[in-house]
């Protein structure tokens, strides 16, 4: 550590310990109304993020000293085991992505598509905040084929480059920002083309001037990996250390920005991610195959009636994804939170279906369900079909986890429905009143990936 951030380091210690000192004092040994803990709680708190404040100068000049992003070399052979991350000068960029990434490729027809993402998360392990900029285009994507050959790519047409001004962040210490890009497969001329945008609110129909796309794709696995090319220009973002005036903030005055100039010298890369494409099989191509683990969605009647406009009225609908094991091994799914829905209405469009939650519970071990070699499983979350306010016909997803899912808006027609599948975990947490962990207890053999189901067909129809 150089000298001057170690003299950084003694005072900030120091203050903190005086403030943690005064704070035990006033708390633990003076007889104090509540009201007055809670002033000086704040004026203390007050205390500590000017100290951030004035430190932060000094700082400063430590983080712009470390802040270049410097070329990757000595990348990994794509056939060799690789670790999740890079570390760069103290930076971290990855994409966050299970083990198992399955995708099922859509029909060849026409506005049939099917959508997923790509998050990418950049870390900071310097020791100081620094100003990046990933939310803007500066994120190339590269994608290799089954046979290890990257595939041809087409750049958006109005993407930033070159010298600008750009929106970022202001990175702390430890801390951790993402990204994510919007991908969709659909058929372009008899040839599977996946496209990759940056999400927006409307993101119907996709502006391909401003996207990536790869065409001639195929079943097999693939593998993904973002290159990082730091910006020449000025970052524009929110100082998270500055001490704003509360009176200002509670009157809605805007935060203040700062700007700070960049010159782009360097990239970071990701390791590569794997994931896969794969043909529907099965009953009306309904279900994917993945390492002997079938994943199907299931609707075993697919005519829905849209119920009366009474009050309180709804339909009960049977929606769900049965799980197959076709491996000599014994699996447990879990069934916690666990799925996400997907919907295209008539026009061919996805639905933005709207996410709630007024309450959450915690994993039990009941929502892990072992499935044996050759049998399967099959899950119904609660699904209605319902008037809602403005009438409004709407399809509520249940999640199993306190939270749900709606699709506003439908008509009579016909829909597209699929299932996402996606657990990471294997572990059941234990947790006191205060809603704090205490325990956490392994299951073996849980199975962990992410798969997207093929797309149903269902009809929406008067009575």
């Amino acid at each position: 550590m150089q000298q001057k951030e170690r003299e950084i380091y003694t005072f900030q210690l120091s203050l903190s310990l005086i403030c943690k000192g005064i704070s035990v004092f006033f708390f633990n040994y003076l007889i104090i109304p509540m009201a007055m803990k809670y002033l000086l709680r704040f004026l203390l708190a007050l205390v500590m993020a000017a100290l951030l404040v004035v430190t932060y100068g000094s700082i400063q000049a430590v983080g712009n000293e470390n802040s270049k992003v410097e070329k990757v070399t000595n990348m990994a052979s794509r056939k060799s085991k690789r670790s999740n991350n890079v570390k760069q000068d103290g930076l971290q960029l990855k994409v966050e992505l299970p083990e198992i990434v399955a995708l099922s490729i859509p029909e060849n027809k026409p506005g049939v598509t099917a959508e997923f993402s790509f998050t990418v998360s950049l870390t900071n392990n310097t020791p100081a905040p620094i100003p990046l900029a990933i939310d803007y285009d500066a994120l190339i994507p590269e994608i290799f084929g089954p046979d290890g050959q990257a595939l041809h790519r087409r750049e958006p047409i109005n993407r930033q480059v070159g010298n600008g001004e750009y929106h970022g962040s202001l990175v702390g210490v430890r801390q951790q920002i993402s990204t994510s890009m919007k991908g969709r497969l659909s058929w372009q001329n008899n040839l599977l083309q996946l496209i990759l945008h940056r999400p927006t609110y409307d993101e119907s129909p996709i502006d391909l001037d401003k996207s990536w796309s790869f065409d001639t794709l195929g079943p097999g696995e693939y593998q993904v990996r973002f290159t990082y090319e730091t910006p020449t220009g000025t970052i524009v973002y929110t100082n998270p250390f500055t001490v704003f005036n509360i009176k200002e903030l509670l009157e809605g005055k805007e935060v203040p920005l700062e700007r700070i100039e960049v010159a782009g010298t360097g990239q970071l890369v990701t390791p590569l991610a794997n994931f896969r494409l794969l043909q529907p099989v099965g009953l009306n191509n309904s279900a994917v195959e993945v390492d002997g683990i079938r994943f199907e969605t299931f609707i075993p009647e697919p005519f829905l009636t849209v119920p009366n406009k009474s009050d309180n009225s709804y339909q009960s609908v049977q929606i769900g994804m049965r799980i197959t094991n076709n491996t000599l091994t014994s699996f447990y799914f879990s069934f916690y939170g666990s799925f996400a829905p997907s919907l295209v209405i008539p026009d061919g469009q996805i639905l933005r279906g709207g996410y709630i939650s007024d309450w959450m519970r915690g994993p039990e071990e009941s929502d892990f369900l072992l499935v044996t070699p050759g049998k399967s499983v099959t899950l119904f979350p609660d699904i209605d079909l319902s008037w809602r306010k403005c009438d409004q016909l709407s399809l509520g997803v249940s999640d199993g986890s306190g939270g749900a899912w709606s699709f506003n808006e439908l008509k009579p027609g016909i829909y597209h429905f699929r299932f996402r599948y996606e657990n990471i975990s294997n572990t059941i947490q234990k947790k006191n009143l205060a809603g704090q962990s205490i325990t956490s207890r392994p299951i073996e053999k849980v199975w962990t990936g992410r798969v997207d189901t093929p797309f149903v067909e269902f009809r929406i129809t008067q009575p």
